[in-house]
């Protein structure tokens, strides 16, 4: 009798988690705001912060054993299952195993692709810019990340030598974060420690990844194969995942505004190299004639940092990173982010609008020089 109950509990569980994860989706659809200041605000955020905690304690990414274990079991169950022919057991389990792995997803990533957007938490008006609102923005980042590459080590051949251990940098973008929420009311402090190079980076690298949020172990993965310059933007932006913004063109504004909340010098040019390549790409793409103009304004260091890009990349243009973009895109889409891959470009769009807030802040405080929520970290 007990072995019948468990039995039937077995395969109740998984789905009364999936129905309270599906609840709370139709929570958000209906409450958004309620249930961004709730759920996302308060409970998602100290039961990742515990997850994160958790997982710190693994000296190695658990995502990529995982990965390595399911890999693993999708060529093995299925040999088992033909030599001792227990295919309905296997398969009931794997249908179990799918109910738990969508449940858990729903509830550490999936619910807060439905948040409140960014935006509206910073009471910024997003919409389509004029070409001055762009170029002006352009002109300010190159500025500022111009002299931030002023600032970084370098060896005689123009390589940027950190100063930082990775574990370094993953306190400067804990303490940035901390500076933001207390100057900006931004609900993104808190500790979430568990932030991981991969063992297998280099691979990762034929995908044409960088980094990824890993919803099952609430942990932030990192290409650490990528030149050095990309590293602390690569830990910044998966860090905004795991903090609970899970669009991409979030993510990538978070990144920007950590810039101006740190004076660790490697995380700062780091920032803006990361944001000033998506200025860049979108201004190219509108007014390519200003595009020429605003490259050559880039300092040495950045261009010779860009060269170091471009030559990394080149030999890992395969197919495989075509379908792996094209997976990218469809999971996207899947998400609620209709532009797929494309959402990533439209960062540029909320960095003018944090641009044109700033530069309003600027007229109403003449003599005011201190940019704006520059931090003591």
């Amino acid at each position: 009798m007990g072995n019948i109950m468990a039995a039937k509990w077995k395969i109740r569980i998984p789905f009364m988690l999936l129905g309270f994860s599906l609840t709370l989706f139709l929570l958000f659809k209906f409450f958004p705001e309620f249930m961004d200041r709730i759920y996302s605000g308060f409970i998602y955020r100290y039961m990742a912060q515990g997850f994160s905690r958790l997982m710190a304690l693994i000296p190695f990414s658990m995502a990529e054993m995982l990965i390595y274990a399911l890999v693993f079991l999708l060529l093995f169950l299925p040999v088992r299952a033909f030599m001792h022919k227990t295919w309905k057991k296997d398969a009931r389990n794997l249908g179990l195993a799918v109910v738990y792995a969508v449940s858990v997803f729903m509830l550490t990533c999936g619910l807060n692709y439905h948040r409140v957007p960014l935006e509206e938490h910073l009471g910024y008006k997003v919409e389509p810019a004029p070409r001055e609102d762009l170029l002006s923005l352009a002109t300010a980042i190159i500025e500022q990340t111009n002299r931030a590459a002023s600032f970084t080590g370098r060896n005689a051949e123009g390589n940027m030598i950190p100063d930082y251990t990775f574990d370094g940098i993953k306190k400067a973008v804990a303490a940035a974060y901390d500076s933001l929420a207390s100057n900006t009311g931004l609900n993104v402090g808190g500790s979430y420690p568990s932030v991981k190079p991969v063992m297998a980076s280099r691979g990762m690298s034929y995908a044409f990844v960088m980094g990824f949020f890993f919803p099952w172990t609430v942990e932030a993965n990192i290409n650490n194969d990528v030149p050095v310059f990309w590293i602390p933007a690569l830990v910044a932006h998966e860090q905004a995942h795991v903090r609970g913004f899970m669009r991409e063109n979030e993510a990538n504004f978070l990144t920007y505004l950590l810039s101006g909340y740190t004076k660790n010098r490697e995380l700062k040019y780091s920032c803006l190299l990361h944001s000033l390549n998506y200025v860049l790409r979108a201004v190219y793409q509108a007014y390519p004639l200003d595009y020429n103009e605003l490259i050559a304004r880039l300092s040495q260091r950045i261009l010779y940092d860009m060269d170091q890009n471009r030559a990394y990349w080149e030999p890992f243009r395969t197919s495989l990173a075509e379908v792996s973009q094209q997976v990218n895109d469809a999971y996207l889409k899947a998400n609620g982010q209709k532009e797929g891959v494309g959402s990533y470009g439209k960062v540029v769009d909320l960095m003018i609008a944090h641009h044109k807030n700033y530069q309003e802040t600027m007229q109403q405080k003449p003599g005011h020089s201190v940019y704006i929520g520059e931090g003591t970290q």
